[in-house]
């Protein structure tokens, strides 16, 4: 479970401190940050998965990385983050500085600069598992003891066009830092598309929705053909909004390509391109949140502004469907909308504001307290619209 992310000199994010609860909530005017904000975890997250280069053009690019309040040219990240290995508690802290182009002579990359994971639990007390200065590694081999000296340390140089997380790769020699890759390489963001998702391109066996939803109909005819009684599951939630809904189905035959449609009782049927853009988000959404596996241990899925194109009265709905215990993802949304901002009266200690009114961005949290006393007579939405969460 993430516990504390810090980032500096990211766009609008300037020294930037978020301590996330089990359920949160980014509120703010529009420009004031929360996409950037998810957009700085996602550049974490790649960062365990693909090049540098790559994680930036998922974030919206090479250029224009940094803020231009500063005058500095690296940018720097910061996680801590729990997780259990063979029974045992760990805290993860994970130090990533990376350089994009533009702020060195020629450069056209982004370049990393450091990277520190260490972990403490059981044996281990801060222990460094993984360093990496500017392409001068040490990775620790955890079948030894921490309490051995440095020189149990594998030292290599690798590019600087990656991090060495994720270049790791023998988890038998590195089970605990194999434990964080994973941890961080499974976190999810959803910015839904209505024409992404009536899309028909299918790989095998996809489990999981793509960003924008893409990938809607192969993700659900996999779970058709593999897992009936969670179909069934996800269909009778879906009735909530579609009660005439019986089934949904696909026709299959087209290489690399499945065509979803839905079927009333009265078997009448209509293609993904005739459903409602409310139908489909709350079909992803009900998937995301009820049954999509997680990807390694208490995942953090970021879900910008769910409410749109659905009911209002489907928002309750939706958001019972969130499981808030211990080991089930970890929710970050961001939302305009005040029915659905309403819904977090009963997890105000995950409600976050930002405001950008000074330049950059700050992160605030209203005091839990205060806002609790003033409910009866102003709900949560109403608060946030008169600006009274800070």
């Amino acid at each position: 479970m993430l516990q504390e992310f810090r980032v500096d000199n990211f766009k609008s994010l300037i020294n930037i401190v978020f301590a996330p609860k089990a359920t949160n909530l980014l509120l703010g005017m529009n420009n004031s940050g929360k996409t950037n904000l998810c957009e700085a975890l996602r550049f974490m997250s790649f960062s365990s998965t693909f090049s540098l280069d790559r994680c930036a053009e998922g974030c919206g690019g090479r250029f224009g990385m940094t803020s231009f309040a500063l005058n500095k040219s690296a940018i720097d990240f910061y996680v801590r983050a729990t997780a259990t290995h063979e029974g045992e508690e760990l805290v993860f802290e994970y130090e990533l500085t990376v350089s994009p182009p533009g702020n060195r002579a020629g450069g056209t990359s982004v370049s990393l600069d450091r990277e520190v994971l260490s972990v403490t639990g059981g044996a281990f007390d801060r222990t460094v598992l993984l360093e990496n200065v500017s392409g001068r590694t040490r990775l620790r081999d955890e079948r030894d003891s921490p309490m051995r000296p440095p020189r149990y340390y594998v030292e290599t140089t690798a590019p600087t066009d990656a991090t060495m997380l994720q270049r790791l790769y023998d988890a038998e020699a590195s089970p605990r830092a194999s434990l964080f890759k994973r941890y961080l390489s499974g976190w999810q963001y959803y910015d839904l598309s209505p024409a992404a998702m009536r899309g028909s391109s299918h790989k095998p066996d996809e489990r999981f929705i793509a960003a924008d939803g893409g990938n809607l109909a192969s993700v659900l005819y996999s779970l058709k053909t593999g897992d009936e009684r969670a179909y069934r599951r996800l269909l009778q939630a879906t009735r909530t909004i579609e009660p005439s809904l019986d089934l949904i189905n696909f026709r299959t035959g087209y290489e690399d390509h499945v065509f979803m449609y839905l079927e009333d009782r009265d078997a009448n049927r209509w293609s993904a391109a005739n459903a409602s853009n409310g139908t489909l988000r709350f079909l992803a959404l009900a998937y995301v949140l009820l049954i999509q596996p997680g990807s390694g241990p208490s995942p953090l899925y970021l879900i910008e502004e769910p409410e749109n194109g659905i009911h209002v009265g489907f928002l309750k709905t939706l958001f019972d469907m969130v499981d808030h215990s211990a080991g089930r993802p970890q929710l970050v949304f961001t939302s305009h909308a005040p029915y659905f901002i309403d819904l977090f009266d009963e997890h105000l200690g995950g409600v976050f504001v930002l405001d950008r009114s000074k330049g950059h961005t700050s992160i605030t949290q209203p005091n839990v307290d205060e806002v609790k006393a003033r409910l009866d007579e102003f709900p949560l939405g109403e608060q946030h619209f008169r600006e009274m969460l800070g």
